[in-house]
């Protein structure tokens, strides 16, 4: 089975931040002609807390519309405190018809960690409701990490659970999740140490950086899955140091990425994050641009081309 590639895509807003229905179709086909799919919606990336559920239905039918039956179309609700916010959020991803809903666990807001017994209530009451095609998200950015055994004790317990999608965890995690599951689970990683994870089995990859390069995510896997190791050597360096230059902005996800899509002007790039996040100041912004375009990386080099930019020598 051909690994899969999934993108936690931004969400595209005109300059008075409404929501950008034409500039978001736009945004979304780079996606199906990079053979990439997509999760939409998401809390962080998908800047998702700040949208009203009108609008995260209209995400969801925009991304059946032009994604559907081309890649994976999947939804992200943003993580709520409650089962009955969660089941009300899955629901709009239902009646959009998406592939698959992620799920994640009860959010840790005042402080709040699940026990384990209130842990299983959660997604009893949540999967009670939901019967569609799910995922399972544990996790760090909910306030927690959930334990392996407890992830696998919920796809035990609940067959419509088809994917869990790692976050913020590494090799030991992924080893001991695999080794807990009772049947065949889809499980997608994050870049950081995907080759280990890639040889132990995972299904494929999942993360926001595909926003700006998709097309260089769709060959590192292609690479991969050809066993044309010198070339996947050269892209894996390429975007180990993309990673590490957007990570220096990971405390504040979409402000990377609608600075990278301003500068590289991608659909949707002019209308920046929406509140509470603010584009930062223009000499900032100028900063990210200079060392972005001189990563020389491809992908971004063709972008930057294509928007006028002059590429550095």
């Amino acid at each position: 089975m051909p690994m899969t590639l999934l993108c936690r895509n931004a969400t595209t807003f005109t300059s008075t931040k409404a929501l950008d229905e034409t500039a978001f179709q736009k945004f979304l086909q780079r996606f199906v002609d990079a053979k990439l799919g997509v999760y939409l919606a998401s809390g962080g990336s998908g800047e998702g807390h700040a949208l009203t559920r009108d609008e995260i239905l209209r995400i969801y039918r925009i991304g059946v519309e032009v994604c559907k039956g081309k890649v994976l179309v999947n939804a992200n609700p943003p993580e709520q405190n409650t089962a009955r916010d969660t089941i009300e959020h899955a629901r709009l991803a239902v009646a959009a018809g998406v592939d698959v809903i992620n799920i994640y666990g009860p959010a840790s807001w005042h402080g709040f960690r699940p026990t384990e017994a209130e842990f299983f209530a959660y997604f009893d009451e949540v999967f009670k409701e939901i019967k569609y095609p799910a995922a399972l998200a544990p996790n760090p950015v909910i306030g927690y990490t959930p334990r392996p055994a407890l992830i696998a004790e919920v796809c035990k317990r609940h067959s419509q659970v088809v994917d869990i999608n790692l976050s913020g965890v590494g090799d030991a995690y992924f080893i001991e999740l695999k080794d807990a599951l009772t049947r065949n689970v889809n499980i997608f990683v994050p870049f950081q140490s995907s080759l280990h994870m890639l040889g132990l089995g995972a299904t494929g990859l999942l993360g926001a950086e595909a926003n700006i390069i998709p097309k260089t995510f769709r060959r590192y896997i292609d690479l991969y899955e050809s066993g044309n190791h010198a070339e996947l050597a050269v892209v894996y360096a390429d975007l180990q140091r993309y990673n590490r230059y957007v990570a220096k902005w990971h405390s504040g996800g979409p402000r990377w990425i609608k600075m990278a899509m301003k500068i590289l002007k991608l659909p949707g790039g002019e209308g920046g994050p929406r509140g509470p996040y603010l584009m930062p100041p223009d000499d900032e912004v100028q900063k990210f641009a200079d060392g972005l375009l001189r990563l020389r990386l491809p992908e971004i080099d063709e972008t930057a081309r294509a928007a006028g930019l002059r590429i550095p020598d």
